[in-house]
């Protein structure tokens, strides 16, 4: 089986898994206990945070360890939402992720504005100045590069201008931290990450914010900011994956071109195919097209019967055919939206799987084809 859904999850690399098997065996220690043995734990901890805040110029106190991205996410807005007076507002994109649109809807209510975006779905910094300046906007949110798409954000410029307005600006960089190259992620005042998305392993992430945020009481752990024993395997796990993906980013990047040719071989086997955001900046990693025909989950089917798999869009909202967060911001049609498929790639992925499965979707559509023939016969 080739595995093309890597935006989902990625598999946990081989350094990662051997650091996590030797952190379980011989680092499983409570750091917050006395003796040498956990003394040792709490230096291991305290070292893996150093390097990984060091990666970001970063502070290791303004580095929390959490779950991952939609934790980060939920603590970020629950501490605003919480902290601005009752009519603040807040302004984020249309495309974020579920766990900051939902956090944002929970928190911010009916004070919620959408920042404009072009027709490929890239927002529009044009005239946002002039908003910040106008209304009472006192947090701002923009994903660095969007799960579905792949399409990236302006957030480094929009992050400059919540700096020189004093606002806070949080960006969800789970899709852009190893697949791109590392930018100064100090612009911004707080940014989430999770370890799953890079071949670390899976309820490992961080929150970085220069302001402390609260999320867990009890125990003091992590600064007093999250209660509850480290997961020191889990930690070590993630560094060693960080470490890893950090030496192939410029490898990685390279391979946007196996991408491109991908998207020709495609509309070439499948005419009338409609790929999203293919005039704007994506990850190399990522396309996400409308199919010419039948619901996306019947080619996923097809396309895991043939040895490929492949997804619908985001992985936090397959249970409904069609679903994407994005496809009407983007405006899709029901139907256009009921036939989106996402394909993304990783470390393993060659370019021959890339070609191999352009052809995997040739022969997937003419068994659908064949099948729907047949079928109109029979009701005949």
């Amino acid at each position: 089986m080739v595995y093309f859904d890597n935006n989902a999850t990625t598999p946990l690399g081989v350094s990662a898994l051997n650091a996590y098997k030797t952190a379980l065996e011989q680092d499983w220690h409570n750091p917050s206990s006395p003796y040498r043995a956990s003394a040792r734990i709490r230096a291991i901890l305290d070292r893996a945070r150093s390097d990984l805040a060091k990666s970001f110029g970063l502070k290791k106190e303004e580095l929390t360890f959490t779950s991952g991205a939609t934790e980060s996410n939920n603590a970020v807005f629950a501490h605003f939402g919480k902290k601005l007076k009752p009519k603040s507002i807040c302004l984020l994109s249309p495309f974020e992720h579920s766990s900051v649109l939902e956090s944002a809807k929970y928190w911010f209510k009916d004070r919620i504005h959408y920042l404009p975006s072009d027709d490929s779905g890239v927002v529009v910094l044009d005239g946002v100045d002039k908003i910040l300046n106008e209304e009472d906007i006192s947090f701002v949110s923009l994903m660095a590069a969007n799960n579905e798409t792949g399409i990236l954000q302006p957030w480094q410029d929009m992050a400059r201008l919540c700096s020189s307005k004093g606002i806070h600006f949080h960006c969800d960089a789970t899709q852009w931290i190893g697949k791109l190259a590392f930018e100064d992620f100090s612009l911004c005042t707080s940014f989430s990450a999770s370890a799953h998305k890079f071949s670390g392993p899976k309820g490992m992430g961080w929150l970085a914010s220069k302001e402390p945020i609260q999320m867990q009481i009890g125990g003091g752990q992590e600064g007093n900011l999250r209660g509850g024993t480290e997961n020191i395997p889990g930690i070590i796990s993630m560094l060693s994956a960080w470490q890893e993906v950090k030496s192939n980013i410029a490898v990685l990047n390279d391979q946007v071109s196996w991408r491109d040719q991908f998207e020709m071989d495609l509309k070439k086997a499948m005419p009338g195919v409609k790929i999203l955001g293919s005039k704007a900046q994506r990850l190399w990693n990522t396309s996400l097209f409308v199919a010419p025909d039948y619901d996306n989950l019947s080619w996923v089917g097809k396309l895991d019967k043939i040895g490929f798999s492949v997804s619908t869009g985001s992985a936090c909202s397959t249970n409904k055919i069609g679903y994407s967060s994005i496809a009407s911001s983007m405006g899709l049609s029901k139907t256009e939206s009921s036939r989106l498929i996402r394909v993304s790639s990783y470390f393993e992925q060659t370019q021959a799987d890339w070609s191999n499965l352009a052809i995997a979707f040739g022969h997937a559509w003419e068994e659908l084809q064949s099948e729907a023939s047949r079928s109109s016969v029979i009701s005949i």
